[in-house]
Formats: structure tokens, sequence, C-alpha cells
């Protein structure tokens, strides 16, 4: 098991010195910060630690700056204070807890008290940021679709009436919406599975994402169904990205050998749209482009 690491800001070396040994007894790997040089070097790295002694009498950083030391990469790292001067300063106390002191530990103390507060901050940390990790898988289930890896469908809803809301208000610059899907899919599916079927709308998911700009939003919709968001885009503009898409899918070494049937539904944002009007625009354009014996495109 892999020693937890203890950053200790300490006055001089004699100090730190007395906080080792109590640490390396108690198999915890400590690193010193005992001047204003190492204490700037230590807020550029990347180093991560499972806690951050600081003696509450340092004179060479502010509370406020070594709260950062547990900020960003290292988010929830507690910082604790040991005050062992013997008269104490109330403002020393009151200024680390309003910078986000986890603990501040007073003389008289003795190791004991020391190494059970510092044991108990360490699993609170590591439980709260076992915590966001859960929380952020989950948000990341529920704005990426896990076969296509693109925008998942009610991501894209929420994009799209904030983008319909913004084009209400400001609809300087033309906004249009790609509605297309493998109209062939279940041929695939038929003829080679099911697994083989979802194979090729992840490829054709990668490819989509591979050859449109970073500001476009591809989401996948239903099935093999995608939708894409064009921002800055007019419906003529969109054309000749559909245009240009089948050209590079003809050439692509993957989905090439698969001659993949296509369908593109288009439209453009307008004054007086409703969500629901817009969706059911771009999707009736869909199925008639699916109808159609050459082109397979329709606009709305």
């Amino acid at each position: 098991m892999k020693n937890e690491h203890l950053l200790i800001l300490e006055i001089n070396e004699k100090n730190y010195a007395v906080l080792k040994n109590l640490f390396d007894k108690h198999n915890y790997k400590t690193t010193a910060v005992l001047d204003r040089e190492s204490f700037e070097e230590m807020m550029a790295s990347k180093e991560h630690y499972d806690a951050i002694i600081v003696n509450a009498n340092i004179k060479f950083a502010q509370s406020r700056d070594i709260q950062k030391l547990a900020e960003e990469e290292r988010e929830f790292i507690p910082v604790i204070y040991i005050d062992s001067a013997k008269v104490h300063d109330k403002s020393l106390l009151e200024e680390s807890f309003k910078a986000g002191a986890a603990d501040y530990i007073k003389k008289p103390f003795d190791s004991k008290e020391i190494l059970v507060r510092i044991r108990r901050h360490i699993d609170i940390g590591k439980k709260l940021r076992e915590y966001k990790l859960r929380i952020d898988k989950l948000a990341n289930l529920a704005t990426i679709d896990q076969l296509s890896k693109s925008t998942s469908k009610m991501h894209m809803q929420a994009i799209l009436r904030h983008e319909l809301s913004n084009y209400k208000r400001y609809g300087n610059e033309d906004v249009s919406i790609i509605y297309l899907g493998i109209t062939s899919i279940e041929k695939h599916i038929a003829a080679f599975g099911l697994e083989k079927g979802e194979k090729i709308i992840a490829q054709f998911a990668k490819f989509l994402r591979s050859n449109i700009r970073e500001s476009d939003v591809l989401a996948r919709w239903v099935g093999s169904e995608f939708i894409i968001l064009l921002t800055n885009t007019s419906i003529k503009t969109t054309e000749s990205v559909i245009r240009k898409l089948k050209i590079l899918l003809a050439s692509d070494e993957k989905l090439a050998k698969s001659q993949l049937e296509l369908a593109f539904g288009i439209t453009a944002l307008k004054k007086d749209d409703v969500y629901e009007e817009l969706l059911a625009r771009v999707q009736y354009a869909y199925k008639k482009a699916k109808k159609q014996t050459y082109g397979h495109l329709e606009i709305a």
C-alpha cells in the first residue's frame, strides 16, 4: 500500500524534524516547505498530498495562499494548522478557518491527538473525493451517449432549447440543424448481428466527430440517427457540409466497406420557432429524404 503523503509547512528544520520523526513511525511520507521560494515551487507543482500540515505562525505564506494548495487538482485535501505558541493569537485561528482550514490544533497537545485528528481528516477527504468521482461519472452518463461517445439525447435537448432561446434574443447569425441517419442499419444487423450494427454506429459517430467543426455539436438521437447543431451556418453552407461528409465517407477505410446508406434532413432556426416545432420540422425533412430515390437530402 502506498504511503500517504503529508506536506508540512514549518518555521524551521528543527520543528519539521520533530514532526517528520512522528510521522515516519506511522508510515507517512513527508515533504517540507520552510521558506517562500519552496512554497512557490510547491504551488506550481502537481504533486498530490493527502493532508497539509501548517505551523500557524509561519510568515512566508498567508492562509488564503495555503488554501490554494488544497484546491483544483488537490480538491478536498485537508489543511490542518498546529499552533505551538505559548500565547495563542485568536486572530490566527479565525483567519485559518475563514480561509478553509479543516482543523486547528492548539498547544498543549500530544502526538496521539495529532495523529488521530490527521487520520480522521484524511479519511474524510478520501470519502469526499470518492463521492465526487461517482457524481462526475453519473453526470458524464447523463451528458454522453455511451455507444457513440457523442452528446446524449437528453443533453442535446437542453442545448437546442438554449440555442433557440439565444437565437430569439440575439439571432443575428444563421443556425442550422442536420438530422441524419444510417437508413441501411437494419440490413447490417439482419446480416451480421446487433453487435456489428452497434459497431457501425460507433464508427460512424467517430467519423462525424472527426469531420465537423469543434463548435458544432453532435448527438445520437435514437438508434442510428443523429443531430448536428451548426452555429453561424446557413442552409447553403450546411448543404456543402453534407456533400463534404459524403465524399469523406466514401474514402473512409473502415466505413466505405459497409456501403452505408444515409439520409439527411436540414432546417434553420426561425425567430418564431418553439422547440417542438423545430424538432418536428427537421425530423419531417429526414423522413422525406429517406423516401427519395436519389440524393436523400431534404430541406424544411
